[in-house]
């Protein structure tokens, strides 16, 4: 039972590997391996422990042949001490490294001799454990096998103490939602493997080697140890570890899944786009030569004015609005071809308060009666590309008010924006109280040409250059909406520091 239970952690953190590819996720394999290690030394023990009823072999075997095997299996007390003994010290250092790598604590992020001192203690527990060594200290010295084993309860029950602590002030600090979410699987999955890990790590490699021998250290530790202990208790054991690698796996998989998905939204948008990238070539070129030809017609209509007594109240009409067609269709064609161009991005530190002041300053241009809520809660440097950042800000606040317009809020509408550093990020927010949008709705914004507004207008190009932007700097964008309340969107970019 417990074997299906450690393979199948191992066998998830891998695929996680595949997924991720970073250093979490090496990480995350070195804690579940670890587990699986202590794992299977835990049930090699109870095997050749005997001393277990029928009812209690079958349940954690399946089979008696299954047990004899594990009975027999050819290895010896050192290695089988020193195999829980390896899985019981390096999972609260894994557990240790990866809250450390997860926190935001300017004294423990930066500072590497930290993680160099948290390997100082699993060393020397495993050279303290190697079995010549253990059985040099402890021989005729029942004492020393008793500080050993304490020792090492109280540095184990340190660093998880330290890992839980760490991880729960740097979940109570993020403030942005869907990363609060995302951080809310990751200590899921952490918190239901280490109770798997709580039930086992009483188990002292000392009980293993010191097998055949009677010591303080036999009387320690927890059910399985005991004699003759009841199905019932083997059953309540079971469905503990069933229940935290359940709440575990679901953790695993959704924190997975996210990364996943995002992904493979890169993906199909990269091919979306591929697709179309000939035929808006060829619409282009079409589009100036149907602008070339109106501007010769205005030019007509201008020579006709000219004329004594033309219809001025008709020709002005037609040349008004012919001009005004001229210069929206010029504006989207330009949005497009930076759209699919692919400019040069040029980054620099920039003060963040003038990218607001000058994105401000066009949106009020096209809303002069339009207001904006502004908070900015410091002032500080990010590392972008001014003219493109600008951009896309102003593209999510036009999208804002527009959104507010629809939904006719009238004095009660509202659009914000907020400037924040967090954690690893800065942080970008354009939200609005408008119409909102569905789950299919959100699916599509990003897609090139896609848009809900009026096509004449509106060539579905904005959000698909902001999200080219943002990626262009290294960072993320999310939105989150409820249809008939409003949207958020999240511009993360890498934090300069």
């Amino acid at each position: 039972m417990l074997f299906i239970l450690a393979f199948s952690l191992v066998i998830a953190s891998v695929f996680l590997i595949i997924y991720r590819k970073n250093k979490d996720s090496i990480l995350w394999l070195g804690l579940c391996t670890s587990l699986m290690l202590e794992l299977c030394g835990v049930m090699l023990f109870i095997a050749k422990k005997g001393g277990i009823s029928q009812e209690v072999l079958t349940f954690l075997y399946f089979s008696r042949n299954i047990y004899r095997k594990m009975q027999y299996f050819l290895i010896t007390l050192g290695q089988l001490g020193y195999l829980i003994a390896i899985g019981r010290s390096l999972f609260p250092f894994f557990l240790l490294r990866i809250a450390m790598n997860y926190s935001m604590l300017p004294g423990l992020r930066k500072r590497k001799t930290w993680v160099k001192l948290s390997r100082v203690i699993p060393i020397m527990s495993l050279i303290l454990y190697f079995p010549s060594v253990y059985r040099m200290i402890v021989h005729n010295r029942e004492s020393m096998q008793e500080i050993i084993a304490k020792g090492n309860m109280i540095w184990i029950n340190l660093y998880l103490t330290v890992s839980v602590v760490i991880l729960l002030i740097e979940y109570f600090s993020i403030s942005i939602l869907f990363l609060k979410r995302q951080f809310q699987q990751t200590v899921i999955f952490l918190v239901s493997i280490s109770a798997i890990y709580l039930i086992y790590y009483h188990q002292d490699p000392g009980q293993v080697y010191l097998f055949y021998g009677y010591s303080i250290a036999w009387n320690r530790g927890i059910g399985y140890l005991q004699i003759n202990p009841s199905l019932a208790s083997y059953i309540m054991l079971v469905i503990v570890n069933i229940i935290c690698a359940v709440l575990g796996f679901y953790s695993l998989f959704k924190y997975t899944k996210g990364d996943y998905e995002v992904a493979m939204t890169d993906v199909v948008m990269e091919r979306k786009f591929d697709t179309v990238r000939v035929g808006v070539s060829m619409f282009v070129h079409s589009m100036k030569n149907q602008l070339l030809a109106n501007k010769v017609i205005y030019k007509r209509i201008d020579q006709i004015y000219s004329q004594p007594e033309p219809d001025t109240v008709k020709l002005k009409e037609c040349i008004d609005a012919l001009r005004a067609t001229n210069d929206t269709m010029f504006t989207r064609i330009e949005e497009l071809y930076r759209s699919v161009k692919s400019n040069s991005i040029t980054m620099m530190p920039v003060n963040i308060q003038e990218i607001i002041d000058t994105t401000l300053e066009r949106f009020h241009n096209k809303f002069p009666d339009a207001g904006v809520r502004i908070q900015n809660e410091e002032v500080f440097m990010v590392l972008a590309d001014k003219d493109h950042l600008c951009e896309a800000i102003y593209n999510l606040l036009i999208n804002a008010e527009e959104a507010v317009i629809a939904a006719e809020r009238g004095e009660e509408g509202q659009v914000c924006l907020k400037c924040r550093n967090e954690r690893l990020y800065t942080l970008i927010e354009v939200s609005d109280n408008g119409l909102g949008m569905s789950k299919s709705q959100i699916k599509k914004i990003f897609d090139p040409f896609y848009s809900s507004k009026n096509s004449n207008y509106n060539w579905g190009m904005g959000l698909y250059y902001v999200r080219e932007v943002v990626k262009s700097h290294l960072g993320k964008m999310r939105v989150e909406s409820t249809e008939g309340k409003g949207s958020k969107f999240y511009i993360l970019i890498p934090k300069y520091e």
